[in-house]
C-alpha cells in the first residue's frame, strides 16, 4: 500500500475523533450552558436533537451527493460548515433560535463525512481495510469520551465556550491539510481499485443476474413493502433504537441528573460518569461479539435468546436508577446497563443483517439507520428535557429506564417470530434444495462491507460504487434455508 493513503487515513481518523468532540462537551457542562445561553431544560434538549436531525436529513440525499459531485469539494465544505457552526454555537444571541440553527448545521456538515470516511477507507484501505474500518467506527465514543473530559476540565476552571474553541482549534489543521495536500485522484472513490473478481476466473455464462440489479429493478415502494414484511428485521430494528435512545439520554442528560438527584459534586460525577460511558459500553460490544462467535455464529437461535438474556439484566439494571440516591450504586447500575446495551448490539446487528435477502441488504441497512436515528438518536434529548420542563428530573429518568422493558417487550416477539419461521420452513422444505452457486464474492469483504458502512447513504450510491462487480454476482435464490440449532 502507498504511504499516501496511510497519511490520508490517519488524516481521516484525527477528523473522525474530532468531530465527534462536541457531543461530549455538551453533556458534561449542561448546567453551566443553561445558565450561561439562558436556556431551560427543554431547549437544551432540543439542542441536542438538532444535530442528529441535520444528519437525518442529510442523510437522504447524502449518497446522490458523491455521485453528481466531487467527494473532496463535499468533504472541504463539511469541514468549512462544521467548524463555522461550532464557532458559531457558543455565541451570546438575543433569540434562542440561533443556537438551533448551530446546532443543526453541525449535523448537516457531519454527514457528509460520516458517510463517505467508511466508504473510502473500504475502497482505498487494500489489505488493512477491515482493522481500519474496525478503528474508524470505535473512535467515536472516544471523541465524545476526549470531547466530555475536555469539558470537564475547562468548564470547571474557565469557561464551557472554550471547549467549543479548542475544538474549532484541533479541527482546523485538519480541514488545512486536507484542503491544500490531499489529491482528488486519491480521495474519489470512482478512482478506487477494481475487486478481488478481477483477479479470479468467472465464467459470465454460469452468472446470473447480479444481487444490485435485482434491487435497483424495483421501485422505492416494491423494496420498502418487502423489507418491512420481514418481521424479525422490523422487531430488531426497533429493538435497536430504544437502544439507542436510552443510550443517548444517558449520555445526554444523566451527569445533569446525578448532580442534582443524587446530590454529588460536579467533579467527582464527571470522572466518574466519563469512566463509566467509556469502558461499559465499548466492553460490552467486545464482549457481546467473542460470546456470539463462540455460540457459533449471528444465524442460529441462541444469539437470539442470548439478547433475550442481555435486554432481561439492561431492565434489572435500569429499574432501581430513579429511585436511588446513592451515587456509586446508581453509576454502578447504569454501568451494568452500558455494558450488556453494548452487548446485545454485535448479535443483534448480525440477525438484522441475516434476516435479510441480500439484494436487500445495502437498502435494509440504510433504512435501519435512518430508523434509529428518527426513532433513537434524535429524539431522547428533547423528550427526555420536555418532560424535565413539564414534570421533574425524576419523570423524565423513569421515563428514560424503564423504557428498556420496551425492548425486551420486542425481543421476545422477535423470538416469536423467529421461532414461527423455523416452524414454517421445516414444513415447506423436507424435499427442497438450496439453490447456491458458490461465488467468488462469497468472502469479498469489498461487497458486503461497502453495503453495511453506507450508515446514512441510499441505495443509488450503494450501486454507483459497486458497478464494477454488476452482472459478475451468482444470482442467491434460497429456496429452503437450513436453521442452524
Amino acid at each position: 500500500m502507498e504511504i499516501k493513503y496511510k497519511w490520508i487515513f490517519s488524516l481521516i481518523l484525527s477528523t473522525n475523533v474530532l468531530i465527534n468532540l462536541d457531543h461530549g462537551i455538551i453533556p458534561a457542562a449542561t448546567q453551566q450552558i443553561e445558565a450561561s445561553l439562558d436556556l431551560s431544560a427543554e431547549e437544551l434538549g432540543y439542542l441536542g436533537s438538532l444535530v442528529y436531525a441535520g444528519i437525518s436529513l442529510v442523510g437522504l440525499f447524502g449518497g446522490k451527493l458523491f455521485i453528481h459531485f466531487n467527494a473532496k469539494m463535499i468533504i472541504s465544505i463539511s469541514y468549512i460548515g462544521m467548524l463555522g457552526s461550532l464557532l458559531m454555537f457558543p455565541q451570546h444571541y438575543k433569540s434562542s433560535w440561533l443556537f438551533y440553527l448551530s446546532r443543526f448545521l453541525t449535523g448537516c456538515a457531519q454527514a457528509p463525512m460520516m458517510i463517505y470516511f467508511p466508504v473510502w477507507v473500504d475502497n482505498f484501505g487494500e489489505e488493512s481495510k477491515t482493522i481500519w474500518l474496525t478503528i474508524l467506527q470505535g473512535v467515536i465514543p472516544l471523541g465524545i469520551f476526549v470531547g466530555y473530559v475536555l469539558s470537564s476540565v475547562i468548564s470547571n476552571i474557565w469557561s464551557w465556550q472554550l471547549a467549543f474553541y479548542a475544538q474549532v482549534v484541533l479541527l482546523l489543521p485538519c480541514a488545512i491539510f486536507f484542503m491544500l495536500f490531499v489529491r482528488t485522484k486519491d480521495f474519489e472513490i470512482k478512482r478506487a481499485k477494481r475487486s478481488k473478481v478481477d483477479k479470479n476466473s468467472v465464467n459470465p455464462e454460469d452468472l446470473g443476474a447480479s444481487i444490485l440489479s435485482m434491487a435497483s429493478h424495483k421501485s422505492y415502494w416494491q423494496m420498502m413493502k418487502e423489507l418491512y414484511s420481514i418481521r424479525l428485521w422490523l422487531c430488531c430494528t426497533i429493538v435497536i433504537s430504544i437502544l439507542y435512545f436510552i443510550v443517548t439520554g444517558i449520555q445526554f442528560w444523566m451527569t445533569d441528573y446525578m448532580i442534582i438527584e443524587m446530590h454529588q459534586n460536579q467533579k467527582t460525577v464527571n470522572i466518574v460518569f466519563a469512566v463509566v460511558s467509556i469502558t461499559g459500553p465499548v466492553f460490552g460490544c467486545i464482549t457481546g461479539g467473542l460470546i456470539a462467535q463462540k455460540l457459533g455464529g449471528y444465524e442460529r437461535t441462541k444469539s437470539l435468546y442470548i439478547c433475550v438474556v442481555y435486554c432481561f439484566i439492561c431492565c434489572l439494571s435500569a429499574t432501581p436508577v430513579p429511585f436511588t440516591e446513592t451515587f456509586w450504586f446508581g453509576a454502578l447500575c447504569v454501568w451494568f446497563l452500558l455494558f450488556f446495551g453494548g452487548a446485545i448490539v454485535p448479535p443483534l446487528m448480525g440477525i438484522m443483517l441475516s434476516s435479510v435477502p441480500k439484494h436487500l441488504k445495502a437498502f435494509a441497512n440504510s433504512n435501519t439507520t435512518m430508523f434509529q436515528n428518527l426513532f433513537g438518536f434524535l429524539p431522547a434529548p428533547s423528550i427526555y428535557g420536555f418532560l424535565m420542563e413539564r414534570y421533574n428530573a425524576k419523570v423524565a429518568v423513569i421515563t428514560l429506564m424503564y423504557y428498556s422493558f420496551a425492548g425486551l417487550l420486542f425481543m421476545l416477539i422477535a423470538v416469536y417470530f423467529k421461532k414461527q419461521e423455523i416452524k414454517n420452513r421445516k414444513k415447506n422444505t423436507p424435499t427442497t434444495i438450496i439453490n447456491r452457486t458458490e461465488s467468488v464474492l462469497e468472502d469479498q469483504e469489498n461487497f458486503n462491507i461497502t453495503d453495511r458502512v453506507l450508515q446514512y447513504g441510499d441505495m443509488p450510491l450503494s450501486v454507483s460504487l459497486a458497478q464494477h462487480i454488476d452482472d459478475q454476482i451468482p444470482n442467491y435464490e434460497y429456496e429452503g434455508n437450513k436453521e442452524q440449532e
